[in-house]
């Protein structure tokens, strides 16, 4: 165990053992002087000397501990203990990622860990599940030794990304095998159900709609189903999504909406609507709208091709899912090939210090030290000195 400071700047703080030194210099013992005759006789050499002397000398030792221990806690000491694990040559794989194309690609040798919350050993029977693949990037890059390598197997379609490309000290051997990252599950996400209402001559929609929801299934698996109709059939009561696909929005629906329900309603045009949806030209494809707890998604014409080019994109079941869901969720995947880190130069300030240690903190310990000096101190400071007493 190998004591390391956190912040040495709290060391600082040493600078207070001054004060007490200087408190029991100056709050000397109110000495009273005694004539005494025979001093007269006694030459000035032989005569006695004042000495520089502490007063009440455990009580200053208690008060310079228990500053000293305040500065060290200012300092945050930890311990360190080193780890064999992160000085050897590390193959971390992401969940996701073709374990059979890993092995060829990468060959014998090495430890293999999983891109995982504690980075735990690959175990053939068990894979981790899905974790935010950019900051355990970060974490293992601050734990691994200076001047270490490390290879990271990605799966071609990598999830768990952030806003910003991974910015790395170490060299990195970028992998991309076969695979697709899982998606994170999420137990309180409860089923989906898009209800769809539909005209005759508008049932050729009914293929772009059950497309867009296969694909949100991709991400999150059987969380999602297509219930589709033809019109006069209604919403349930209980539906919170629906898509009309007929000219004219009866009242009932009206009401629906106002008690919280989400429509996509075609051939209406809300002069009030915020533009949802825009063409390369700026032109309004898609508006919204609020009604009393719900809102209206309102596209002038039909949801076909011809009036609505975006149903060709690929990323039309993505703005479906936002419209819905009221939000436009930040991306967190990517082709591992273009989410590659980057590396930058180590921060040889911090990063070598607790390179290849498990750091345990011992403010607790400081602290639990702390208050049975400053207990101690009390009780000494408040006993009457023997000088007093006589």
């Amino acid at each position: 165990m190998n004591p390391a400071l956190l912040a040495p700047l709290g060391l600082a703080a040493l600078a207070a053992l001054a004060l007490p030194l200087l408190i029991h210099l100056v709050r000397r013992l109110q000495l009273v002087d005694t004539e005494f005759a025979a001093l007269r006789w006694i030459s000035p050499r032989a005569q006695p000397r004042r000495r520089l002397r502490f007063e009440r000398p455990w009580l200053l030792l208690i008060r310079l501990a228990l500053l000293a221990l305040l500065a060290l806690l200012l300092a945050r000491l930890v311990s360190l203990a080193p780890t064999a694990d992160t000085n050897a040559d590390w193959i971390v794989v992401a969940p996701g990622a073709d374990l059979g194309a890993a092995h060829t690609r990468v060959g014998a040798g090495g430890e293999w860990h999983w891109l995982a919350p504690g980075f735990p050993r690959i175990d053939a029977n068990a894979a981790p599940s899905p974790a935010p693949a950019a900051s355990l990037l970060r974490e293992l890059d601050a734990r691994m030794p200076a001047g270490s390598a490390l290879r990271v197997v990605v799966p071609e379609t990598l999830g768990g990304l952030d806003g910003e490309r991974a910015h790395l000290s170490h060299a990195l051997d970028w992998i991309v095998v076969p695979g697709r990252s899982p998606s994170v599950p999420d137990a309180a996400r409860e089923p989906v159900v898009l209800h769809v209402r539909y005209a005759d001559d508008e049932a050729n929609a009914l293929a772009y709609l059950r497309a867009a929801v296969a694909a949100w299934n991709v991400r999150e698996p059987n969380r999602y189903s297509l219930d589709a109709q033809p019109v006069p059939a209604t919403a349930p009561d209980d539906a919170r999504w629906l898509v009309w696909l007929a000219p004219d929005f009866p009242s009932s629906l009206t009401s629906w909406v106002e008690r919280g329900g989400i429509a996509l309603v075609t051939h209406r045009a809300e002069k009030d609507a915020a533009p949802l949806w825009q063409a390369s030209d700026g032109s309004v494809i898609a508006s919204e709208q609020s009604l009393g707890a719900g809102r209206v998604i309102a596209l002038p014409n039909a949801l076909a091709p011809s009036d609505l080019p975006l149903l060709l994109d690929a990323a039309f079941p993505n703005q479906l899912l936002a419209a819905f869901r009221g939000e436009r969720p930040a991306p967190d995947r990517a082709f591992a090939a273009a989410a590659e880190p980057d590396r930058v130069a180590a921060n040889v300030a911090t990063t070598p210090a607790l390179a290849g240690n498990n750091a345990v903190a011992l403010d607790a310990w400081l602290a639990i030290a702390i208050a049975v000096l400053f207990a101690l101190e009390r009780i000494v400071a408040t006993m009457r000195p023997r000088e007093a007493e006589a």
